[in-house]
């Protein structure tokens, strides 16, 4: 779960199209709505409820991410469990928002690296990740010392009384009854 304070850091003030360049192929407002969209996206934990074709269409064209065939492959790729998050975030962060505003959407790309970062969502996820990493290995470890290190079974019948000394069997004592 993302705390509040990192949901505000993300989504407030929501993006204004005042700021943005608008290109020959979408306007200014075009291009807050997609910012807004992909920040309330991530700041909701990348929910597949949320994850639209038209937010998808323009996430596979922005921060060099590539389409991967489909929604539902770009999705599987990056948003259903925590590594894959910590993958978009990394690249999402790294990419060098190459362009002109007036002909790339570089200037939203920008805005949202600069929400992510303040944010520490990048931070926060390799934390959720090291801790599901620390839970995974500790039911592991249980379950192999269950396996390798058996307690001992309680029996309900006493155990058997040691025999004598008398009574054990000698080597001698087997070679004996094969040539009788």
């Amino acid at each position: 779960m993302i705390p509040p304070a990192v949901v505000r850091a993300l989504t407030n003030p929501a993006l204004i199209a005042d700021t943005l360049t608008p290109t020959k192929w979408s306007s200014a407002e075009d291009k807050a709505k997609f910012g807004s969209a992909l920040l309330k996206f991530i700041a909701a934990d990348f929910p597949k409820t949320a994850f639209k074709k038209p937010l998808y269409n323009r996430l596979s064209n922005t921060f060099g991410h590539i389409a991967h065939y489909d929604l539902n492959g770009f999705y599987t790729e990056f948003f259903e469990d925590t590594a894959g998050k910590i993958e978009f975030l990394q690249q999402t962060l790294q990419w060098p928002c190459w362009g002109d505003p007036a002909y790339t959407y570089c200037d939203v790309e920008r805005l949202i690296q600069a929400r992510l970062r303040k944010s520490g969502i990048l931070a926060i996820k390799q934390a959720e990740l090291a801790a599901e990493s620390r839970r995974h290995e500790l039911t592991a470890l249980e379950r192999l010392k269950d396996k390798y290190e058996p307690t001992p079974a309680l029996s309900l019948a006493p155990p058997a009384p040691p025999m004598p000394p008398a009574q054990l069997l000698r080597q001698t004592d087997l070679f004996d009854v094969c040539t009788r």
